[in-house]
């Protein structure tokens, strides 16, 4: 079994660095955590870094991207991942607790960000040199922000970080190429299924009880799902079972069975299958290739 750490932001230091907030340049944090980034980890804090320099590979939750210039990444607490980067790799990151950003704000969530979706799944996006150099902007002033106070401070501070996730949304023109999209009825309730499934994925695999547990029927439900992810509810419902089977896999030193039954099947051979059928290998064998 694979120990997997779980990072805190304390664990981090910098100039920059509060009890739930973290700014630094990437070259420098890879210098002081050089040994957390090459070995596959957890944030229990929300991250994003740009890269101006460099490249190399980038892996969050079984899924590697390429790293270049202009490169944004973002991650919500828990996805796995770790990086491997030339030597001359360089940018800018900040980290912030869940709770430093939404004590703050009463309407406004981060997982209502696609990018922090547990369904969008969107960890990278491709900038332009003109996009990545206003985000450079807003995150070199986070680093430079010295607000006398501690609440004013912090205010500044999450008003920075709005303004680097709203222009990111932006730039991916989330929900601007289809109207039914992007009203907000459907994006509302598209939010709600998110945070059911997120909750209750273990248990329940059903479309037609998240339907039922939304008010809706399961062909509403499949519609405002395909318009806003091109997904039907049952691809969506199946798709984090499996990377949450995926984590557990490498991760765990229970047995298969028991991983099985902990994502809410009694029937192993069942699960299995489906494993095999989703991903072309069987849970065992997807086991021994991460060993």
């Amino acid at each position: 079994m694979v120990n997997i750490k779980v990072l805190r932001i304390d664990q981090f230091k910098s100039a920059n660095t509060f009890s739930d907030f973290y700014a630094n340049m990437i070259a420098n944090h890879l210098a002081t955590s050089h040994l957390h980034i090459e070995k596959p980890h957890r944030h229990n804090f929300y991250a994003t870094m740009l890269f101006t320099k460099g490249s190399g590979k980038h892996s969050i939750d079984f899924k590697t991207y390429d790293v270049s210039p202009g490169s944004v990444f973002l991650m919500a607490p828990g996805q796995i991942h770790y990086w491997e980067l030339s030597d001359d790799a360089d940018g800018l990151i900040f980290f912030h607790s869940q709770e430093f950003y939404e004590l703050r704000y009463a309407d406004e969530r981060l997982s209502d960000y696609a990018f922090f979706s547990p369904v969008q799944n969107i960890q990278k996006i491709a900038l332009t040199s003109g996009q990545s150099s206003e985000i450079e902007t807003i995150i070199a002033e986070m680093m430079q922000s010295e607000l006398g106070g501690t609440a004013m401070r912090n205010r500044y501070l999450i008003s920075l970080i709005t303004q680097v996730y709203i222009k990111l949304s932006l730039f991916l023109g989330v929900g601007q190429n289809n109207e039914e999209t992007a009203s907000s009825s459907y994006a509302a309730k598209f939010r709600s299924f998110e945070k059911l499934l997120e909750t209750n994925f273990r248990e329940e695999k059903s479309a037609e009880k998240y339907a039922e547990m939304l008010h809706m029927s399961a062909k509403h439900l499949n519609r405002i799902n395909k318009s806003m992810v091109d997904k039907s509810t049952s691809e969506i419902i199946i798709e984090r079972v499996l990377l949450e089977a995926r984590r557990m896999l490498i991760y765990s030193n229970e047995p298969l069975n028991e991983i099985a039954l902990k994502l809410g099947f009694e029937d192993y051979a069942y699960f299995s299958k489906l494993f095999k059928k989703k991903t072309g290998i069987t849970p065992s064998q997807f086991k021994a290739q991460h060993s």
